[in-house]
Parts: C-alpha cells; sequence; structure tokens
C-alpha cells in the first residue's frame, strides 16, 4: 500500500474519502493533509470521513407536456370537430452552464436536486477520442463524476460504457465533492489523514526550481519528497521502491511556479510513482482541499500531472453570473 492508495470510481464519495484518509503518508509536516491516490492495490480502510451534512435544496426538474383534447358535436345536418390544446410546464432545474464543456454539463445535471458546494472542470484531459461520464450521487449529498475515453459519445450513465469504465486506460479522470457538517469537520479530517515520516529527514534543492526547498525522508511505503506551497503539503512518493523522486518532484514543483491550485483552506497534492512491480505501472496524481464546509477531490491514472490540470479548471457549477 503506498502513500496514495488507489481510489475506486465505484465507491460512494464518502467511501471513498474515508479509504483515502487511512492510505496517504504525507511524510513530514503535522498541520498539513496528505492524501491521494495511487496505482497499487489498498488495504481495506481505517477511520471514516466526517458525517455529511444532508443538503435540502430541492429543485423540480423541467417537464413539459401537452394534451390534446378531441370533441366531437354531431347532428343531422353537420359535423363539427373542436380540438382544445393545453401545455403545463413546471420550473427548470439547475440548467447547462456556459463555459462548461456539454459533457461535464450533462452529468452534472444528472445530479439533481443539485450538491452543495458544486464545482467542475471547465477543461477536459486531452484524448483523441470522444468523453463520456459516469455520474453517481449519494443521499449525504456527496456526488462524483468519472470522465471516460470512448469510441464515440455515449449519454451519461450509459450501460454501454461498462467495457470502457472497466478499463484502466479510458480513465481520464475522477471529481467529486463530499459536504462536511462545518468547515472544522473538513479540518480535522485532512488532519487526521497525516502520517509522519519515520527516517531521517534531510533538505534538497529540486533541480531547475531553486525558489523551491523540499525534504527527502523514508516512509513505511518508500522514498518519499514532501513541501509545502501556502496552505498545500505537496508530496511525491516512491511506492516500493529505493530511489528518491526528485525528477518527478521536480516536474512538479515547476508546475505549481507556473499554475494556481484551486482555492482552498488547506489541502493537499499526492504523487505516486510505481518503484516496484507491485506498485503497478501508471504514476498517479491526486488532488484534496477542503473550501468551507465541502470537501473536493481529483484523481488521475495518467502520469504526474493530470490531476492537477483538471483540478486547476475547477470552478463553481453552474457558473456564478453577475
Amino acid at each position: 500500500m503506498g502513500c496514495v492508495g488507489r481510489l475506486r470510481r465505484a465507491l460512494p464519495v464518502a467511501a471513498l474519502a474515508a479509504a483515502l484518509s487511512a492510505t496517504l503518508a504525507a511524510c513530514g509536516g503535522g498541520s498539513h493533509p496528505p492524501e491521494a491516490a495511487a496505482s497499487s492495490t489498498t488495504a481495506p480502510p481505517t477511520g471514516s470521513a466526517p458525517a455529511a451534512r444532508t443538503t435540502g435544496t430541492t429543485t423540480p426538474t423541467t417537464a413539459a407536456t401537452t394534451t390534446t383534447r378531441a370533441t366531437t358535436t354531431t347532428t343531422a345536418a353537420t359535423s363539427t370537430t373542436a380540438t382544445t390544446t393545453t401545455t403545463t410546464t413546471t420550473a427548470p432545474a439547475r440548467s447547462a452552464s456556459s463555459g462548461f464543456p456539454t459533457i461535464v454539463n450533462q452529468a452534472m445535471q444528472v445530479l439533481q436536486p443539485p450538491a452543495s458546494g458544486m464545482e467542475a472542470p471547465k477543461t477536459l484531459p486531452p484524448t483523441k477520442l470522444s468523453v463520456s461520464a459516469e455520474a453517481n450521487k449519494s443521499l449525504d449529498g456527496s456526488y462524483s463524476v468519472t470522465l471516460i475515453a470512448t469510441a464515440s459519445p455515449e449519454p451519461v450513465n450509459s450501460p454501454d460504457l461498462g467495457p470502457a469504465a472497466a478499463n484502466p486506460s479510458s480513465d481520464l479522470g475522477t471529481f467529486s465533492t463530499t459536504p462536511v457538517a462545518s468547515g472544522g469537520a473538513a479540518a480535522t479530517y485532512l488532519q487526521s489523514a497525516l502520517s509522519n515520516c519515520d527516517g531521517h529527514e534531510q533538505p534538497v534543492r529540486l533541480t531547475g526550481t531553486a525558489s523551491t526547498t523540499a525534504t527527502t525522508c523514508s516512509t513505511a511505503q518508500g522514498p518519499a519528497v514532501v513541501w509545502d506551497v501556502g496552505s498545500w503539503k505537496v508530496q511525491v512518493l516512491d511506492e516500493g521502491g529505493t530511489a528518491v523522486p526528485s525528477a518527478q518532484a521536480a516536474m512538479l514543483a515547476g508546475w505549481l511556479a507556473a499554475h494556481s491550485l484551486p482555492k482552498a483552506n488547506r489541502g493537499v497534492v499526492a504523487i505516486t510513482v510505481p518503484g516496484s512491480p507491485q506498485a503497478g505501472t501508471a504514476t498517479t496524481s491526486a488532488v484534496i482541499w477542503y473550501l468551507g464546509a465541502d470537501i473536493y477531490q481529483v484523481s488521475a491514472p495518467r502520469g504526474e500531472l493530470a490531476a492537477l490540470d483538471l483540478a486547476a479548471s475547477m470552478r463553481p457549477w453552474p457558473a456564478v453570473t453577475g
């Protein structure tokens, strides 16, 4: 099991959050929240996410129905037919939002009534194929959307998505939100996910990023590089290996110097590099943060920066206007 355990797309979001808190090794610092996705098989999660708050907003969906009533009156001399058309329209649901990809709007509209603190990406992961989606919402108001590469566009949650959804190479990333009782509960949850280094810590200057000073240390899962960026804890782990993942850490530091992370009270970026056959073959990334009383998570299995690119484009949905 690595610093960041593999995220299971099929689980409810609250369960994902619980699994994350048991599988992330933050290595250093006791006040920042490391947690993320990895390519290895994880042990059953221990602990649990904070109780989700109940969201009570219900917006009726759009329904337009047309009823045609035909009345026939017959006399000895003539026959007259009168037709009356009645149209009934209910209040619209939360509608598609401009600036978001069509498939994202379609997936978010499935999550009606709208969850609290909904956010979605304004850009899609790069792929030569079409992008389809699976969207799931729990009774506690948490939701998740998984983007899937498909040969042709499929409706959201189409049964035909099964083969592609089961293929790891088709997984483009997952974004989710778990509402909790309060900001304090979110902070406590992230704090509980911390796991300290179990060996000697040593400062290191990341190549090509003179302003970034990090710390290397050993963990039960392998050597790691850890540093802070504002309110974010950043961790790169060589899972099951012996080499400090300095090259991957330098790449991540360069990205962070040129891009902005989502607005957050506190967050964690976690990259897991497979250092042994047991750790799999794919480098995975995850970005987890909380803002107010909502815990957000973006994960992706396609390299060091896949989740960061997706997370950087996350915005409130629908778009705030005015």
